[in-house]
């Protein structure tokens, strides 16, 4: 048996190096050139909403006023999903107690209560019209929006990941794969596994969920996706963090990839995984070997062999994108520099870049200092006005679909230590700003 899967490894890689291997020998630098970063106005009015029928979102449905997460991905229609974790919502007609926010003639907008019912969701943003459609569970029995998701462990909850859209048969269907990272309560104390869920295109209907077949405790998957190649040949990265049992904490990104062919329950199998190693922690140009035994991989970057970024750490929730630009097709690594950090003072979002999925990749390149970073007041506060606690930063993502005039456009979010300062919207939603590359061109 194990010479029969060592066989179908070897064949396996060989096969990939056939897909992909054309692209390694392009000459490119790949290390993108980048400008410091700035605020992006039209996409932080996005994600500063009071309720239905106050903003872009419409009266008669819900929505959506403050999350975290902030995922993105172009649909086949041309309009984006946003997937948010723990969110507030308005609801239509206003529920007591629900997520609408308030704004004073000081510009101070704030909620009746901290707490919030929906664990996961998405909005669809109409990209011609800039219209949002807040898409959540059904209403509770107090009419309150709940999570898309429900794990089937009672008191689990999820909490989103990245998401990718797969062509699934010969005909030309299509499917939205979408990670869902799983806790064993909504503090987000324990990770306990991910699941993938599968969902029709364009209905936007949930066909399955599918638990990854071997959960680890070691690396948290599905913080970043990517897809390579096209139908019948597909590879499909998975990104994960090395955070032990931590679903909170910073550590070192992982990468693996698999064949899409065989479907979500397909890649669900985790034993068609493939994992990048550095043996003996030794960094190569060339990039790493790829093993299918999980406890064998090596950190993409933070590695003590590392030459670029030895001993580095990032926030757990960063994103890995394939973009255009005058450095060629590079893979572009964003995220939040956590080496050092301590008690939510994390500030620098960073850029890493190479020419490959899985590296090796650049120095780190911080193109913003976060400025609500240890912050104790929100916009509209006056005099003596503070919040409880003080504002931290997280999970910068990029969204390349949004492509304009040479601007990459990256979120994080923002959000307060102390629970109760969450009645403050601004205390607890995403920030955007535009990254300037020299040279880019959005998705290649």
């Amino acid at each position: 048996m194990l010479r029969a899967k060592t066989v179908l490894l070897g064949i396996t890689l060989v096969l990939f190096a056939t897909l992909i291997g054309a692209r390694w020998c392009q000459a490119q630098t790949c290390t993108v050139t980048a400008s410091a970063g700035t605020i992006d106005s039209t996409y932080n009015t996005m994600v500063t909403q009071n309720g239905p029928g106050t903003g872009l979102e419409p009266t008669g449905s819900p929505g959506w006023t403050g999350s975290d997460s902030t995922y993105s991905i172009l649909l086949p229609n041309g309009n984006s999903a946003y997937f948010y974790s723990d969110s507030y919502i308005g609801q239509s007609p206003t529920v007591t107690n629900d997520g609408t926010v308030t704004t004073n003639s000081n510009g101070l907008r704030t909620r009746t209560s901290d707490l919030y019912y929906a664990h996961n969701g998405y909005v669809i943003r109409n990209n011609s019209t800039g219209e949002l459609t807040t898409v959540y569970g059904a209403p509770d029995g107090s009419g309150f929006s709940t999570s898309l998701f429900t794990p089937t462990t009672s008191g689990h909850i999820f909490w989103m990941g990245d998401s990718v859209v797969v062509q699934t048969d010969s005909s030309g269907t299509q499917e939205l794969w979408v990670m869902l990272l799983e806790y064993t309560s909504a503090s987000g104390t324990t990770y306990a596994g991910s699941s993938i869920a599968e969902i029709s295109l364009p209905s936007m209907n949930i066909v399955n969920v599918f638990p990854l077949s071997t959960q680890s405790t070691g690396v948290m998957w599905g913080t970043s996706m990517w897809l390579n190649g096209s139908y019948g040949s597909y590879a499909l990265y998975i990104y994960g963090i090395g955070t032990g049992n931590s679903g909170t904490t910073k550590g070192q990104p992982y990468v693996a990839w698999s064949p899409a062919g065989s479907g979500a329950s397909g890649f669900a199998n985790m034993n068609s995984w493939f994992y990048a190693t550095y043996p003996n922690n030794t960094y190569s140009s060339s990039g790493p070997s790829w093993t299918s035994t999980m406890s064998s991989a090596s950190p993409i970057i933070g590695e003590t062999g590392d030459p670029n970024n030895a001993g580095n750490t990032i926030a757990n929730g960063y994103s890995v994108k394939k973009i255009a630009s005058s450095a060629g097709t590079t893979y572009l690594l964003v995220a939040e520099d956590m080496t050092g950090a301590v008690d939510y003072d994390q500030k620098h979002i960073v850029l890493y870049s190479a020419c490959h999925p899985y590296g090796p990749f650049s120095a780190e390149d911080v193109v913003y200092t976060t400025p609500e970073t240890l912050a104790t007041t929100v916009p509209g506060m006056t005099g003596s006005q503070k919040l409880s606690g003080k504002l931290y930063t997280y999970n910068p993502h990029a969204h390349p679909e949004a492509y304009t005039n040479g601007d990459l456009l990256i979120s994080y979010n923002v959000n307060a230590d102390d629970g109760p300062d969450h009645i403050y919207a601004d205390a607890y939603h995403a920030r955007f700003i535009d990254v300037f590359i020299a040279g880019y061109a959005g998705l290649p």
